[in-house]
């Protein structure tokens, strides 16, 4: 028995890795892949709406790559820019950041001498170096520039999938007899509609992120709202390590921008309301039911496909984990992983206690003569 549960444990280290490797080498192909599932489900039931219309399918997948292309060319063509812009603007920050380093370099050296701790002379160069800064950024770009080229492979997997819409059941009904049918399908109609409730939820609140953000910095004067705005969006898929990153980032460009804190300050509190009341507020009211992830679950899901995958795999993680639970939870004997996920247990409540039995009464019986 030992010998067995050893050999099992073996062969799934084994599995993961294999698994991990052909995530990874499968990269330029999956994760558009993943993409395009994710929007077919959010945009399913546009796609159901125009069929029970009578509304050709040819149309219907035109009305929807039609709305898709247009947001990505409205987005995307001022993002990109702005981008192009940001990246070439950044050696302007040099100086002062050099100057900065200085001084922190000048405070360090004279708070050692007054402990009484000798220190070797600071270079201010040895604590940041811009270079760094410069190159992860045109990276980040890169891997921007890279997607948007695979956009026509997002959208080729996005088409053919709701070329399919509402034809599962009928499939299922067919292969199946008539009780595991009605189950089968009951279990993907409710799935679905949790995972799309989710990602339009998540998507809606995230956009709403990102603008706000926008908006904020293009009021205070903040070099580069657009960039920052997607990068909130993003970022917001990436619970409380994204939402701090959106925050830190434009507050320390604001820091470089302004030779005041005035505005810095401002920037820090008006991100930091906006990211509350949208992911604290908003979004659990928005969401009518609650995902209840383990936080370890979550910081092991943005490793591993922030391993994998990159930022997008960041991005991503989330979503999918979230996609798998909530698809675990609606198949009954794979619920106890979905428990396993939770980051809490609700305590069964107690059968609700029976009333005391009321006496009986018995009718007095006429006494015998």
């Amino acid at each position: 028995m030992k010998d067995s549960r050893l050999v099992l444990l073996l062969l799934g280290i084994l599995v993961v890795f294999v698994l991990g490797v052909v995530l990874q080498t499968l990269q330029s192909v999956l994760l558009p892949f993943l993409i395009a599932v994710l929007l077919s489900i959010i945009f399913e039931p546009v796609v159901l709406f125009l069929k029970k219309r009578r509304v050709p399918m040819a149309l219907s997948l035109l009305a929807v790559l039609l709305v898709l292309l247009l947001i990505v060319f409205l987005l995307g063509l001022p993002l990109f820019s702005s981008t192009g812009a940001f990246v070439e603007a950044l050696p302007r920050y040099e100086a002062k950041l050099d100057r900065l380093a200085t001084d922190a370099a000048s405070w360090l050296t004279a708070t050692a001498e007054r402990m009484g701790v000798a220190l070797n002379e600071i270079d201010s160069s040895d604590l940041f170096q811009f270079s760094m800064l410069t190159s992860a950024v045109s990276a980040g770009v890169g891997s921007f520039v890279t997607f948007v080229g695979n956009v026509f492979l997002v959208v080729l997997f996005m088409l053919f999938m709701l070329a399919g819409s509402g034809e599962l059941s009928a499939k299922i009904r067919h292969a199946f007899p008539p009780d595991s049918a009605d189950r089968i399908a009951r279990v993907l109609k409710n799935s679905s509609a949790q995972v799309r409730q989710y990602l339009v939820t998540k998507t809606l609140v995230s956009a709403g992120t990102g603008f706000l953000t926008f908006l904020a910095l293009w009021i205070l004067g903040v070099d580069f709202p657009m960039v920052w705005g997607f990068l909130a969006f993003l970022l917001n898929f990436i619970p409380n390590v994204g939402s701090l990153v959106a925050v830190v980032l434009p507050c320390i460009l604001s820091l470089l921008q302004f030779d005041t804190l005035l505005q810095p300050i401002l920037v820090l509190i008006l991100l930091g309301v906006v990211q509350t009341v949208m992911g604290n507020i908003l979004e659990p009211r928005m969401m009518a039911f609650s995902l209840n992830l383990s936080p370890l679950l979550v910081l092991v899901s943005l490793i591993f496909w922030g391993w994998l995958w990159g930022l997008w795999g960041m991005v991503l993680a989330v979503p999918l984990t979230a996609t798998i639970k909530i698809i675990l939870e609606n198949i009954e004997p794979l619920r106890p992983i979905s428990v396993l996920m939770s980051g809490r247990v609700e305590a069964p409540q107690p059968p609700p206690e029976a009333p005391p039995p009321e006496p009986e009464i018995h009718e007095a019986k006429p006494l015998e003569t």
